[in-house]
């Protein structure tokens, strides 16, 4: 059995996020230097999903459009739809999968990465003649933080609000057969920053080495690293996993373990590790080594070497900073 079609729920460019973030969508954050939507897409064409539906609110519409496109780049047709989050499931439903009524569906948040193949849980759920299945991690509060496989006899019922309140007791009160299966999965989205750094380490641990010689002068490189053909690392120790992207310049510094640096970032004389550091920001001479730290993009920590000496600070709303 192939499920020909997906729902990707993702929520809204004003929904307040606990770390450093440009007014975008959740799902549009990187973790390990891809956005959490193109993991999930590349996720789904590996399931041999033939079309995915996005469904997001107005404020997001815009920015999702633009970054993910027709789907082509990942082998499938991808159309975007705007849902009101408050409608949960059954919106969801009726928004997205109008058109497909009749047929199989599975239904993802945007904001959850599951990290195993989906194709044992589809054959699952066809030889178990399944009407839902519930797809839930450790970390989850609930089966609904990362999605279902629905019948089109579960569609049919979930589609209405009442239904939809607590899916797998809905379709089970009117005869369905239901089950719920645990699942290796991370939830960047779904909590604070230390939620964020631990999907970012655990997208790094499956991370491929891919260095090329001429990116790197006196460099010393331990476990697993991935560095973009257009950056440049002299003089630092890389110890993986770890990931460097695009355009990136590095010099003198110490990249620990489960780190992602993203494209044109500028770093010198720095220690980091256990972090994310997004597009163009610039360290420099920071003077103790970061770690469980969230840069934001475009951002500066530098230490400057005039006098008098001062700290000098421009931290936006719900900032962390936190020295010793």
């Amino acid at each position: 059995m192939e499920i020909a079609k997906a729902l990707l729920m993702v929520g809204g460019a004003g929904e307040h996020v606990p770390w450093p973030s440009a007014p975008t969508p959740k799902a549009l954050f990187p973790v390990g230097n891809r956005p959490i939507l193109f993991r999930h897409l590349e996720s789904l064409s590996a399931a041999g999903v033939l079309e995915t539906v996005i469904l997001s609110d107005s404020s997001a519409s815009v920015p999702i459009r633009s970054a993910v496109g027709d789907g082509q780049r990942w082998g499938m047709r991808v159309r975007h739809l705007e849902w009101t989050p408050a409608d949960g499931l059954a919106g969801a439903l009726r928004v997205g999968h109008e058109d497909g009524f009749g047929e199989p569906v599975l239904v993802q948040h945007g904001g959850s990465l599951v990290r195993e193949r989906m194709h044992p849980h589809i054959s699952a759920f066809a030889r178990e003649q399944l009407d839902a299945l519930a797809l839930y991690g450790a970390g989850s509060a609930s089966p609904s933080d990362l999605g279902y496989l629905l019948s089109a006899r579960a569609v049919s019922i979930l589609r209405d609000a009442a239904g939809a309140v607590n899916p797998l007791a809905g379709v089970r009160e009117q005869g369905g057969r239901v089950r719920e299966q645990r699942v290796d999965a991370c939830l960047p989205s779904h909590g604070g920053l230390q939620d964020l750094l631990e999907s970012n380490r655990r997208v790094l641990e499956d991370l491929e080495s891919s260095v090329e010689p001429g990116s790197l002068d006196a460099t010393t490189i331990q476990g697993t690293v991935q560095v973009h053909p257009t950056a440049r690392v002299e003089r630092s120790l890389l110890r993986g996993p770890l990931v460097i992207g695009p355009g990136a310049v590095i010099s003198d510094a110490y990249i620990g373990p489960y780190t992602s640096i993203g494209a044109g970032v500028v770093m010198e004389g720095t220690e980091i590790e256990y972090s994310i550091v997004l597009p163009e920001a610039e360290l420099r001479f920071v003077g103790a080594r970061l770690e469980s730290s969230v840069i934001g993009r475009g951002a500066r920590v530098v230490r400057a070497f005039e006098l008098p000496g001062a700290m000098r600070m421009s931290v936006g709303d719900g900032a962390e900073v936190i020295l010793r």
